[in-house]
């Protein structure tokens, strides 16, 4: 018997493998282990209407949108997402309030009684299910974990289809190629049912026509363009805030009144939404952003550029698994690099020995994250920008993201 929410949470990261928290160790690829899961439960899949989105970048910022024009349209809208910074309830949330305490110790309850070998992420997906159905949610919007073809949240039939866009990361997993990737993410694909995507390279677009062909499902490429200027809306959000508007557009949803500069705003209060591009409250010229990969640091550095940011120091950490050669392309005038609290960060003598071999310039060190600001802030001059970037765990150890995520979930 778990006798509160603490006791449930660390039940749950004991019992079952987290890829937060060991990575690849707790992938369990394939569907059964979900469908059995979802069966026991009485199968609350069966009594919603989802939005399932997938692609490598720009996933959990679509859904946000998607989420907050579909809260803004009147719905009540059930959104889950992965991975959490702070707390495990960021994962699941209903017109942006995280999952109350007392429902997950009460699942964990329930499921500690059956004899399952589950991912964290397959118990987590059922939790939420159950959770939205007894809310009667009007939409869920399904961010996929990994890949879209394998992936736990592919049991679902959704009203549409969402890939955002392709780019090298959980080559492991999914294929050392980008068509390898697309054809993963590929997987979310369902017989008739109209898909979405972000992705714009013709070779990439050719994988997804072909599966959309396969089963008849209605395939278009994100037409709309959120024009902004460009101080009001990151340049990478414009694409996700217009995929957005576009799948509200395929469910017949007005989407005249929309304003994505106004939502992007409000976006943390809608959605709980936390890390993309986050300025800091607490000091002048500071961002928060969980890219981590080539592309996401890319689209990051060039949506600084875009706000005016002429001198860039990044405060870096990553976990282990990620190849950092990229970095040695970023424009980035100054790093301090960093350790975070999660396992899989990389660490000492690994962490300089890997960084020497970038032959960086404009090099520093620091024990942890908030060391690393505030180094960051005393290399800092007047014309120059603070980004905290390279990991959601990173991210995670941040004072103030702690602070901003549990005060706005009070």
């Amino acid at each position: 018997m778990l006798n509160n929410y603490s006791e449930a949470i660390s039940w749950l990261f004991q019992q079952f493998p987290s890829y937060q928290n060991i990575g690849a160790a707790a992938y369990k690829p394939g569907l059964d282990n979900t469908v059995n899961l979802l069966q026991r439960l009485r199968n609350p899949e069966k009594n919603l209407r989802f939005i399932h989105v997938a692609g490598t970048n720009g996933k959990g910022s679509t859904c946000a949108f998607t989420a907050s024009f579909l809260q803004q349209k009147g719905f009540r809208v059930g959104l889950f997402t992965s991975p959490h910074l702070v707390d495990f309830r960021e994962r699941i949330r209903i017109n942006g309030r995280p999952i109350p305490e007392e429902q997950v110790t009460d699942f964990c309850n329930m499921v500690v009684q059956f004899d399952v070998d589950l991912s964290f992420f397959e118990i987590t997906l059922g939790m939420a299910l159950v959770y939205f159905e007894q809310e009667r949610c009007d939409y869920v919007v399904l961010e996929t974990g990994m890949g879209g073809r394998l992936d736990a949240t592919n049991v679902v039939t959704p009203l549409v289809s969402v890939i955002t866009n392709i780019g090298l990361d959980h080559q492991a997993f999914l294929g050392n190629s980008l068509p390898e990737i697309a054809g993963e993410k590929a997987g979310i694909i369902k017989q008739g049912v109209p898909v979405i995507c972000g992705e714009e390279r013709p070779e990439l677009q050719e994988v997804f026509r072909s599966k959309a062909a396969n089963l008849n499902a209605p395939m278009q490429f994100q037409h709309r363009n959120v024009q902004t200027t460009c101080d009001e809306l990151p340049l990478y959000q414009r694409k996700n805030a217009a995929l957005a508007v576009e799948t509200l557009g395929v469910l017949n949803i007005p989407t005249e009144s929309l304003d994505p500069v106004s939502t992007w705003k409000n976006l943390f209060l809608d959605t709980g939404f936390l890390g993309r591009l986050t300025a800091s409250i607490q000091f002048p010229k500071l961002y928060y952003d969980a890219s981590h990969n080539a592309a996401g640091m890319e689209a990051t550095l060039k949506a600084m550029r875009s706000m005016g940011a002429e001198k860039i120091t990044a405060v870096f950490g990553a976990s282990n698994d990620k190849n950092l050669a990229h970095l040695t392309h970023s424009k980035v005038d100054q790093w301090v690099f960093c350790e975070f609290s999660n396992a899989r960060s990389y660490r000492g003598k690994h962490l300089q020995e890997t960084v020497e071999k970038l032959s960086l310039t404009q090099v520093h060190f620091a024990a942890d994250v908030n060391q690393g600001i505030e180094k960051a802030l005393k290399l800092q001059q007047e014309d120059s920008t603070i980004l905290v970037t390279g990991s959601f765990f990173l991210l995670s150890d941040c004072h103030e993201i702690r602070r901003m995520l549990l005060q706005g979930d009070q």
